[in-house]
């Protein structure tokens, strides 16, 4: 009845008793949780991504990406044969071609009839400047350019007829002519037995050039 009162012990009975509460159980002193009830502690409330893929969706962005290609486990299939222990391999997963080895010489010196000509090399070195350089005409927009162009060229047509075991440092100055006076030094700590260098110089109506080459005996 609306008027009728109810004892307090009574009304905490009938409060403990009302079936929409759920008490959490309690667990005696060091009582480690299931697995069922880890699962469902870390579910947590809803949120919208749960909702859209569900509890039980493995969806993820690597899956996402890796494509129909991708086997069990998340792998992509092996690109090539499975190398042998100790082998080397690129990032592809296919194996490198063993590096070669060379048995030193311990030579210090160039060998009877192998060291560097200043004079021969220096005639090749002006053919190839007056073989690219006799019709041309300076730029300022080509300077650049065409020096590395002609660096490439010395260092080709010089490498032929250079002894074996000489480094090559090729350095060519170029200008317009215009009456003006212009000095190129050069320096560099060598070894004067065995090192060596050849240059030449080129000029026109329009552009004068120098180039430098050093040949560095290397064992």
């Amino acid at each position: 009845m609306a008027g009728r009162s109810v004892p307090p012990g009574r009304q905490e009975e009938d409060t403990t008793k009302d079936p929409g509460l759920k008490l959490s159980p309690v667990r005696p002193p060091g009582h480690l949780p299931s697995i069922e009830e880890a699962r469902l502690a870390s579910l947590g409330p809803a949120s919208r991504r749960g909702s859209v893929l569900g509890p039980a969706s493995s969806f993820s962005r690597r899956n996402s990406l890796a494509g129909p290609g991708v086997g069990p486990g998340g792998r992509r299939p092996s690109l090539g044969p499975v190398p042998l222990l100790g082998s080397r391999v690129s990032f592809s997963g296919l194996p490198l071609a063993p590096v070669r080895q060379v048995a030193p010489s311990y030579r210090t010196e160039p060998a009877p009839g192998e060291r560097w000509e200043a004079s021969r090399l220096q005639c090749a070195l002006e053919a190839a400047l007056a073989a690219r350089l006799h019709n041309a005409c300076y730029s300022g927009a080509e300077a650049g350019p065409l020096a590395q162009e002609l660096c490439e060229l010395v260092r080709v047509r010089l490498r032929e007829i250079s002894p074996p075991r000489y480094k090559l440092v090729c350095s060519v100055v170029l200008g317009p002519r215009a009456g003006q006076g212009v000095h190129v030094v050069s320096r560099a700590l060598w070894d004067t037995e065995c090192d060596g260098l050849a240059s030449a110089a080129f000029t026109n109506a329009s552009l004068f050039a120098v180039a430098v080459v050093h040949g560095l005996y290397y064992e």
